[in-house]
């Protein structure tokens, strides 16, 4: 039997394979795009002790761009904490890799749009179950094949991701996932984006999981609203799954467009009776969550973070950019599980993050923040924190 992720492979490799025409050989534009982007930050772990580490991102990339269409880009990075290396005639160079390596065909005959296959950034529906996230210093790829068609009003993505193959030494079983992302026309009451994701994992406890819902968001002059709602079903390491996540945002645009205010709330379920044999916590994926649950990031993975009792967060975001070059951003959360399970109070924690951009010359940038977070009863029972944590961190980056 063909699997709709083989009958996905095969059509959008035979688009490959059928150019539109043969055009007349014309050398590439090539262009290169480089980083170098060092971070000090510290940290109050668990344990109550203080971390410092000085990390540091470098990456080079050549994108080839031909008239017929024809894309290649290939992306290597270094990512290290400083002082890591053996010694310093140290000359494995175990911290390189390829960010991104792939190929894209555009102008695709029948198809249309363009298709895209090799390592790769994906990023679809405000990212919030697949994303590209910047703020980790390795980032997040995908191996995998995406194909994009877009019109003046609309848009559709198809992507499969091979997550994991049996037959790489690190992985024992294969893994898989197929996600759909359309933008529909826009309307006079907002427009509305519609995404489903099936991820697999062939064994132990197979994993066939389904994620579907969508967005409704809009504006009307100064004021802007988001609704989403997302179900999971299908079965999560041999378990049934019935989870869901409901969010809503509403925001005010102020001193001229210079300045927001916006009043955020989510909530991602968890499991009533961890005991049973179905799965009612929500999982986000790839997310790009330091974006959404923290800048401290002790909410990245959900529902391992939690305790698998979901998660609840209220927020109140402001940012102001009183000059081209600078934007100061600041933003209030508290967080609680969704179920109380064996917890003596649904009471994570208070987080509030502070941080500031400034654009230091044209491709030099200063960054830096601070966030306090006050660990509640919650926190402590799950052993993610006791009483106040603290995060700073100071960036530069250089980038053309």
């Amino acid at each position: 039997m063909i699997t709709s992720s083989k009958r996905l492979r095969a059509i959008l490799f035979l688009a490959l394979l059928c150019p539109a025409g043969v055009a007349a050989q014309t050398q590439p534009t090539i262009t290169w795009h480089g980083e170098v982007r060092p971070r000090f930050e510290t940290r109050e772990s668990a344990a109550g002790s203080r971390e410092f580490v000085t990390s540091m991102r470098t990456r080079i990339a050549l994108d080839a761009m031909t008239e017929s269409g024809l894309r290649l880009f290939i992306q290597p990075q270094d990512v290290r904490d400083w002082g890591e290396e053996i010694n310093e005639r140290d000359k494995v160079a175990d911290a390189v890799d390829f960010h991104q390596a792939f190929l894209e065909v555009g102008r695709l005959p029948a198809l249309g749009g363009l298709v895209r296959v090799g390592r790769q950034e994906v990023a679809l529906a405000e990212e919030r179950f697949l994303g590209a996230p910047d703020w980790g210093q390795a980032g997040q790829t995908f191996d995998g094949v995406l194909w994009t068609r877009t019109s003046q009003d609309s848009r559709l993505d198809a992507v499969y991701l091979k997550l994991q193959e049996s037959l790489a030494p690190a992985h024992q079983h294969d893994a898989d996932l197929l996600a759909v992302w359309y933008v529909l026309p826009p309307t006079g009451v907002g427009s509305v984006e519609l995404l489903g994701i099936r991820n697999r994992v062939l064994e132990p406890g197979p994993t066939q999981q389904n994620t579907a819902g969508g967005i409704w968001k809009g504006t009307s002059g100064p004021f802007s609203f988001r609704a989403q709602g997302m179900f999971q079903f299908g079965t999560r390491d041999g378990r049934d799954v019935e989870a869901f996540m409901l969010a809503g945002l509403a925001g005010l645009s102020v001193l001229d467009g210079r300045g927001s205010v916006t009043l955020w709330y989510d909530y991602l379920s968890g499991n009533s009776d961890p005991g049973d044999d179905k799965v009612q916590v929500f999982t986000t994926l790839y997310s790009a969550r330091n974006r959404y649950y923290g800048r401290a990031d002790y909410f990245t993975d959900i529902p391992a973070h939690t305790g698998g009792l979901g998660l609840q967060d209220a927020a109140l975001k402001l940012s102001f950019r009183p000059t081209g070059a600078l934007a100061l951003n600041l933003d209030i959360h508290s967080f609680r599980t969704a179920e109380p399970g064996n917890l003596s109070s649904r009471r994570l924690a208070e987080e509030v993050d502070a941080w500031a951009r400034y654009r230091f010359r044209q491709h030099l940038t200063l960054q830096g923040g601070f966030s306090l977070i006050w660990g509640g009863p919650a926190m402590e029972e799950l052993g993610r924190l006791d009483g106040r944590g603290e995060f700073v961190y100071v960036m530069t980056s250089v980038r053309f």
